[in-house]
Protein backbone atom coordinates (compact mmCIF):
# COMPACT_ATOMS: atom_id res chain seq x y z
CA UNK A 1 0.00 0.00 0.00
CA UNK A 2 1.15 3.78 -0.89
CA UNK A 3 1.74 5.36 2.13
CA UNK A 4 0.88 9.30 1.33
CA UNK A 5 1.81 12.65 3.27
CA UNK A 6 -1.18 13.22 6.05
CA UNK A 7 0.12 16.52 7.50
CA UNK A 8 3.41 19.04 7.56
CA UNK A 9 4.42 20.21 11.06
CA UNK A 10 5.41 23.65 10.86
CA UNK A 11 7.02 24.99 14.15
CA UNK A 12 7.02 28.06 16.01
CA UNK A 13 8.42 29.27 19.47
CA UNK A 14 4.95 29.95 20.84
CA UNK A 15 1.60 29.10 19.43
CA UNK A 16 0.44 32.20 19.90
CA UNK A 17 3.05 33.66 17.08
CA UNK A 18 2.62 30.50 14.92
CA UNK A 19 -1.29 31.43 14.83
CA UNK A 20 -0.48 34.71 13.99
CA UNK A 21 1.55 34.22 11.47
CA UNK A 22 -0.57 31.46 9.70
CA UNK A 23 -3.20 33.64 9.51
CA UNK A 24 -1.77 36.72 7.71
CA UNK A 25 -0.51 34.04 5.14
CA UNK A 26 -3.73 32.18 5.05
CA UNK A 27 -6.41 34.81 6.16
CA UNK A 28 -8.02 31.79 8.31
CA UNK A 29 -7.66 31.65 11.94
CA UNK A 30 -6.45 27.89 12.96
CA UNK A 31 -8.23 26.15 15.73
CA UNK A 32 -6.34 25.14 19.07
CA UNK A 33 -5.57 21.50 18.82
CA UNK A 34 -5.30 20.89 22.63
CA UNK A 35 -1.39 19.41 24.71
CA UNK A 36 0.48 16.71 24.20
CA UNK A 37 1.40 15.08 27.44
CA UNK A 38 4.96 14.11 27.71
CA UNK A 39 6.22 16.30 24.87
CA UNK A 40 6.03 19.45 25.89
CA UNK A 41 4.40 20.66 22.94
CA UNK A 42 0.55 22.10 22.07
CA UNK A 43 -0.84 22.58 18.71
CA UNK A 44 -3.35 24.22 16.61
CA UNK A 45 -4.44 22.68 12.80
CA UNK A 46 -5.25 23.75 9.45
CA UNK A 47 -7.00 21.76 6.76
CA UNK A 48 -5.36 21.22 3.27
CA UNK A 49 -7.90 19.13 1.73
CA UNK A 50 -9.83 15.90 2.44
CA UNK A 51 -6.87 13.92 3.98
CA UNK A 52 -4.05 16.20 4.69
CA UNK A 53 -3.88 19.27 7.48
CA UNK A 54 -1.12 21.76 8.84
CA UNK A 55 -0.13 21.19 12.50
CA UNK A 56 1.48 24.27 14.02
CA UNK A 57 3.55 23.04 16.54
CA UNK A 58 4.88 24.96 19.93
CA UNK A 59 6.33 24.93 23.34
CA UNK A 60 3.19 24.11 25.87
CA UNK A 61 4.25 26.64 28.69
CA UNK A 62 1.81 24.60 30.84
CA UNK A 63 4.38 21.41 30.94
CA UNK A 64 7.94 20.96 31.36
CA UNK A 65 9.99 21.42 29.03
CA UNK A 66 11.65 18.76 26.84
CA UNK A 67 14.43 18.98 24.37
CA UNK A 68 12.33 18.91 21.28
CA UNK A 69 10.44 22.05 23.15
CA UNK A 70 13.66 23.67 23.91
CA UNK A 71 14.55 23.54 19.81
CA UNK A 72 10.79 24.69 19.19
CA UNK A 73 11.81 27.70 21.46
CA UNK A 74 15.03 28.94 20.13
CA UNK A 75 13.62 28.91 16.11
CA UNK A 76 13.54 32.53 15.10
CA UNK A 77 10.52 32.38 12.83
CA UNK A 78 7.74 29.02 12.27
CA UNK A 79 9.06 27.06 9.62
CA UNK A 80 8.41 23.39 8.72
CA UNK A 81 10.32 21.17 10.63
CA UNK A 82 9.19 17.86 9.22
CA UNK A 83 6.40 16.29 7.32
CA UNK A 84 3.78 12.68 8.53
CA UNK A 85 3.02 10.11 6.07
CA UNK A 86 0.32 8.16 7.03
CA UNK A 87 0.27 4.22 6.96
CA UNK A 88 -1.97 1.50 8.20
CA UNK A 89 0.22 -0.35 8.77
CA UNK A 90 3.15 0.19 11.30
CA UNK A 91 4.12 -3.20 12.74
CA UNK A 92 5.02 -3.95 8.67
CA UNK A 93 6.61 -0.57 7.97
CA UNK A 94 8.61 -0.56 10.92
CA UNK A 95 10.09 -3.94 10.60
CA UNK A 96 10.44 -2.84 6.72
CA UNK A 97 12.66 0.25 8.11
CA UNK A 98 14.53 -1.99 10.55
CA UNK A 99 15.68 -4.70 7.78
CA UNK A 100 17.19 -1.59 5.93
CA UNK A 101 19.60 -0.88 9.49
CA UNK A 102 17.05 2.25 10.45
CA UNK A 103 16.40 2.83 14.02
CA UNK A 104 12.91 2.30 14.98
CA UNK A 105 11.08 3.88 17.80
CA UNK A 106 7.20 2.56 17.88
CA UNK A 107 4.51 1.44 17.10
CA UNK A 108 3.44 4.33 19.94
CA UNK A 109 0.10 4.97 21.51
CA UNK A 110 -0.40 8.54 21.49
CA UNK A 111 -3.80 11.05 22.61
CA UNK A 112 -4.64 14.49 23.34
CA UNK A 113 -7.81 15.74 24.69
CA UNK A 114 -9.21 18.41 22.14
CA UNK A 115 -10.69 21.90 23.68
CA UNK A 116 -14.22 19.68 23.15
CA UNK A 117 -13.18 17.08 25.71
CA UNK A 118 -13.03 14.31 22.91
CA UNK A 119 -10.02 11.75 23.25
CA UNK A 120 -7.97 11.14 20.33
CA UNK A 121 -5.72 8.17 19.93
CA UNK A 122 -3.52 7.18 17.29
CA UNK A 123 0.01 5.36 16.80
CA UNK A 124 3.01 6.85 15.75
CA UNK A 125 5.85 5.32 13.98
CA UNK A 126 9.34 7.39 14.30
CA UNK A 127 12.96 6.09 12.51
CA UNK A 128 16.00 7.00 13.64
CA UNK A 129 19.60 6.83 12.85
CA UNK A 130 19.69 8.32 9.21
CA UNK A 131 21.16 11.50 7.94
CA UNK A 132 18.15 12.98 6.39
CA UNK A 133 16.68 14.92 9.45
CA UNK A 134 13.29 16.20 9.00
CA UNK A 135 13.24 15.45 4.94
CA UNK A 136 12.06 11.68 6.05
CA UNK A 137 9.15 11.92 7.56
CA UNK A 138 7.37 10.02 10.49
CA UNK A 139 4.29 7.70 10.50
CA UNK A 140 1.00 8.21 11.91
CA UNK A 141 -2.05 6.05 12.33
CA UNK A 142 -5.36 7.38 13.02
CA UNK A 143 -6.93 4.16 14.23
CA UNK A 144 -10.78 4.55 14.83
CA UNK A 145 -10.30 8.79 15.48
CA UNK A 146 -11.72 10.80 13.19
CA UNK A 147 -9.06 12.96 10.82
CA UNK A 148 -7.98 16.20 11.55
CA UNK A 149 -8.47 17.53 8.03
CA UNK A 150 -12.42 17.12 8.40
CA UNK A 151 -12.88 19.32 11.06
CA UNK A 152 -10.10 22.39 11.17
CA UNK A 153 -10.59 25.67 9.17
CA UNK A 154 -9.51 25.53 5.43
CA UNK A 155 -6.61 27.24 4.86
CA UNK A 156 -6.69 25.75 1.54
CA UNK A 157 -5.31 22.84 -1.01
CA UNK A 158 -2.04 21.51 -0.53
CA UNK A 159 -0.72 21.19 -4.27
CA UNK A 160 2.69 20.11 -3.69
CA UNK A 161 5.37 18.99 -0.85
CA UNK A 162 8.65 19.68 -2.57
CA UNK A 163 12.20 17.86 -0.66
CA UNK A 164 15.32 18.86 -1.64
CA UNK A 165 18.55 17.43 -0.66
CA UNK A 166 22.34 16.49 -1.61
CA UNK A 167 20.83 13.01 -1.21
CA UNK A 168 18.37 12.77 -3.79
CA UNK A 169 19.15 9.36 -5.06
CA UNK A 170 19.59 7.75 -1.98
CA UNK A 171 16.65 9.24 -0.12
CA UNK A 172 14.60 8.87 -3.24
CA UNK A 173 15.38 4.51 -3.03
CA UNK A 174 15.07 4.86 0.58
CA UNK A 175 11.07 6.25 0.00
CA UNK A 176 10.45 3.15 -3.05
CA UNK A 177 11.70 0.79 -0.43
CA UNK A 178 9.36 1.74 1.83
CA UNK A 179 6.62 2.39 -0.66
CA UNK A 180 5.99 6.48 0.71
CA UNK A 181 5.14 8.46 -2.49
CA UNK A 182 6.60 11.46 -2.50
CA UNK A 183 9.82 13.56 -4.98
CA UNK A 184 12.88 14.34 -4.06
CA UNK A 185 15.02 17.25 -5.81
CA UNK A 186 19.00 17.22 -5.75
CA UNK A 187 19.87 20.51 -4.50
CA UNK A 188 23.35 21.60 -2.45
CA UNK A 189 21.05 22.58 0.46
CA UNK A 190 18.25 20.12 2.63
CA UNK A 191 15.18 22.20 2.52
CA UNK A 192 11.25 21.39 2.59
CA UNK A 193 9.17 23.60 1.21
CA UNK A 194 5.00 23.44 0.35
CA UNK A 195 3.09 25.00 -1.53
CA UNK A 196 -0.69 25.80 -0.86
CA UNK A 197 -3.07 27.02 -3.20
CA UNK A 198 -5.66 29.54 -1.27
CA UNK A 199 -8.34 31.65 -1.87
CA UNK A 200 -5.81 34.06 -1.98
CA UNK A 201 -3.36 32.62 -4.25
CA UNK A 202 -0.58 30.67 -3.62
CA UNK A 203 1.39 30.34 -0.19
CA UNK A 204 4.85 28.72 0.62
CA UNK A 205 5.73 27.34 3.52
CA UNK A 206 10.05 26.49 3.84
CA UNK A 207 12.31 24.81 6.17
CA UNK A 208 15.23 26.34 7.84
CA UNK A 209 18.72 24.76 9.06
CA UNK A 210 16.97 25.03 12.19
CA UNK A 211 13.81 23.73 11.97
CA UNK A 212 15.31 20.76 10.56
CA UNK A 213 17.29 19.75 13.29
CA UNK A 214 14.23 20.49 15.11
CA UNK A 215 12.39 16.81 15.01
CA UNK A 216 12.08 14.89 17.77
Amino acid sequence: MTIELDHLMWGAASLEQGMEVAERLFGVAAAPGGAHPGLGTCNALLSLGSAQYLEIIAPDPEQESTEFSRRLTALPEPALITWAAASRNLSSLAAAAAARNLGVSGPRDTQRATPSGETLSWQLLFLHDHPYRGLLPFFIDWLASPHPAASNPPAGELERLIIRTSMAGELQALFAELGINADVEAAAEDTLSAQILTSNGSVTLMSTEAALDARF
